[in-house]
């Protein structure tokens, strides 16, 4: 038998209000051929050789014995309490086969956990590189008075010379 076409997978390792007991909660969405046929979840025996990973066995089972024959999506859930931090995937087998690779999440502590970004200047908000500066020169400041100085009394001299002809 194939696999059904499956969608919208997610896995949440979320705390109790008081933050002492955590569940993980699986859920995706499973094709079924008829109404009276529903999706389950359980856990696979033997658990793989690594701990990090939950393995979970799906199954089509029939629910009654009669059905409309309409091919549409049910829910698949599944819920379990852990310690926190339990796992790191979820994995979904058909048959033996793996389907589904899923990343267990842990929003309450993800954005604790997450690293802070560094700060960064203005400029680099703006999206534009920083000019480095241009270096001026030293200059004397008795060297700036004469040079400011010897102009005026040229214009000086031009003005007597102009007036006594």
């Amino acid at each position: 038998m194939t696999a059904p076409k499956t969608r919208n997978w997610s896995a949440n390792e979320l705390p109790d209000f008081a933050g002492h007991r955590y569940h993980l909660k699986v859920h995706g969405e499973v094709e079924t051929s008829a109404t009276n046929y529903a999706p389950k979840l359980t856990e696979h025996v033997p658990q793989g050789f690594n701990p990090r990973i939950l393995l979970l066995d799906l199954t089509i089972v029939k629910t009654a014995e009669i059905g409309g024959q309409v091919v549409a999506f049910r829910s698949a859930d599944y819920d379990r309490p852990t310690n926190g931090h339990q796992y790191d995937e979820v994995d979904i087998l058909f048959e033996g086969n793996v389907i589904e690779r899923i990343k267990v999440n842990h929003p309450k502590t993800a954005a604790a956990a997450a690293p802070k970004k560094p700060a960064t200047s203005k400029a680099a908000k703006k999206g534009g590189k920083k000019k480095p500066a241009k270096k001026k020169p030293a200059k004397k400041k008795g060297a700036k008075k004469a040079a400011k100085k010897s102009p005026k009394k040229k214009s000086a001299k031009k003005t007597r010379a102009s007036v006594k002809k």
